[in-house]
């Protein structure tokens, strides 16, 4: 169906009013229609190219002291009812959380920032086509080494809507896009991959034909790499690989895992923890910016706050329940739905740029490796900020300030703050979405050492 904002708001009403008659305390409802314009595209064709509606529907049930999360992808009346018996259902199998502080009864007034592009309800999938089309002969202009462009695109454009049953109310229109590019190079020896993920508010601020062209020379570079030993190596992170690496600065500055005494930055607050030059800060109020946002998944306004100050951590990221359990006076609004459950999340993180171009970076590093992506990194030991991973899309030797070849993938394992205890930022920043919808804002970083592990035969 198409986009209706009125009917929403009429269903958001109707959730709340059934609610009640069930019994609930506070009925809370996060729910969006968007207009989605989809894309998938392989061996440098595109294949689908498509207009599709979705609608999200999220009801979040409070009584006294436990609350329970109910989503639906329909906004019939029938389906509303039937996710509200399930959740009425739940929660009286629920143990109460004596600190959970219950309904949020005051009416909260919300920050008013501009996320959605007003040309987007006009593009058509020829528009989409187009822009995929330019990247991708953009690509095979390099080389004839370059085999294949594949990837995804996805615009959402629509509107979110909060509703409680006490009053707060937020109608933001919204639009977002994410686009994952791949590019296969083959020189008649071997081949070798890269990719970029890209993401934007506007479709005309979309950089896809340079991350089309930045990705194709990646994997032109990566032909014919080399193995070289595991041990550890001065390295420069580049934009993808460091954004992987704020996801779990992001989850160790998280009040849920401080809680768990799980975060290695649990008792650091005041603490140098990082090299100087690294200072980060939740930003969610920025226009410009993939993940702003006024409101965060509990209808919390979000808060601009710095985490990471010169390398001193100087706040958590927090939920209504985290803020109560620690004792501060409000949530800054850094509630998220991730992993299936809501927790708190520095989700809008921006590293704040330094003095030197990426290009200065590589120039001016002796011996060591420039680091492309990050796969499968986790945690191994979260309480000391141990982690393993693979390289991915391209693991580049710099000998003398350049780039001079490519090597094998390897495993890195090594702590957050042996990497981050020394740290040169670039001056160019890029906003790189990740697998779960929010996007960083960050800089290249050249790091003291990276401690690889083992060695791959690819």
């Amino acid at each position: 169906m198409e986009i209706n904002t009125d009917q929403l708001i009429e269903k958001a009403n109707y959730a709340i009013n059934e609610g009640k008659k069930l019994g609930m305390e506070g009925v809370n409802i996060n729910s969006e229609l968007n207009r989605i314009l989809s894309t998938r595209f392989a061996n440098s064709s595109i294949h689908q190219n498509f207009v599709d509606f979705e609608t999200k529907f999220q009801i979040t049930a409070i009584q006294g002291k436990k609350n329970v999360i109910i989503t639906t992808n329909s906004i019939e009346e029938k389906d509303i009812l039937l996710a509200l018996n399930k959740a009425a259902k739940i929660i009286v199998y629920l143990p109460d959380d004596p600190e959970f502080p219950g309904v949020m009864k005051d009416v909260q007034k919300y920050p008013k920032i501009k996320i959605n592009d007003p040309k987007a309800k006009n593009l058509a999938p020829s528009d989409v086509a187009d822009k995929i089309i330019e990247g991708m002969n953009k690509s095979h202009e390099l080389s004839p080494k370059v085999q294949s462009v594949s990837g995804s695109f996805n615009l959402k454009d629509g509107v979110n809507f909060f509703l409680s049953s006490e009053g707060s109310e937020n109608l933001t229109p919204a639009t977002s896009i994410i686009s994952t590019i791949n590019i296969m190079s083959n020189d008649g020896h071997g081949e070798s991959r890269s990719n970029a993920s890209v993401g934007s508010r506007r479709f005309l601020d979309l950089r896809f034909k340079e991350e089309s062209e930045n990705a194709a020379e990646r994997s032109l570079l990566g032909l014919n790499a080399q193995k070289i030993e595991p041990k550890s190596y001065p390295a420069i992170l580049d934009y993808q690989a460091v954004a992987d690496q704020v996801f779990h600065i992001g989850i160790a500055m998280s009040a849920r895992y401080v809680l768990d005494q799980a975060s290695f930055v649990k008792d650091k607050v005041g603490e140098q923890v990082f090299a100087t030059s690294l200072s980060v800060i939740n930003d969610p109020h920025d226009p410009d910016f993939f993940s702003a946002n006024p409101i965060d998944s509990e209808g919390v306004p979000t808060q601009k706050y710095t985490l990471i100050n010169n390398g001193v951590v100087e706040n958590f990221a927090h939920s209504r329940l985290t803020a109560s359990k620690m004792g501060a006076k409000i949530s800054n609004g850094s509630a998220c739905i991730l992993f299936g459950t809501s927790i708190p999340l520095p989700f809008a993180s921006k590293i704040l740029p330094g003095n030197k171009s990426r290009q200065q970076l590589i120039e001016e590093m002796d011996d060591g490796l420039l680091v492309t992506n990050f796969h499968y990194s986790n945690f191994i030991d979260m309480p000391r900020g141990t982690e393993t991973g693979m390289t991915k899309d391209g693991l580049f030797i710099i000998k003398n300030g350049e780039i001079v070849g490519s090597a094998k993938n390897m495993r890195f394992t090594d702590s957050i703050t042996n990497m981050f205890s020394k740290a040169e930022i670039s001056s160019e920043t890029v906003q790189t979405p990740n697998f779960y919808g929010y996007a960083y804002d960050v800089p290249a970083i050249r790091i003291k050492e990276l401690n690889f592990s083992s060695k791959t035969d690819h």
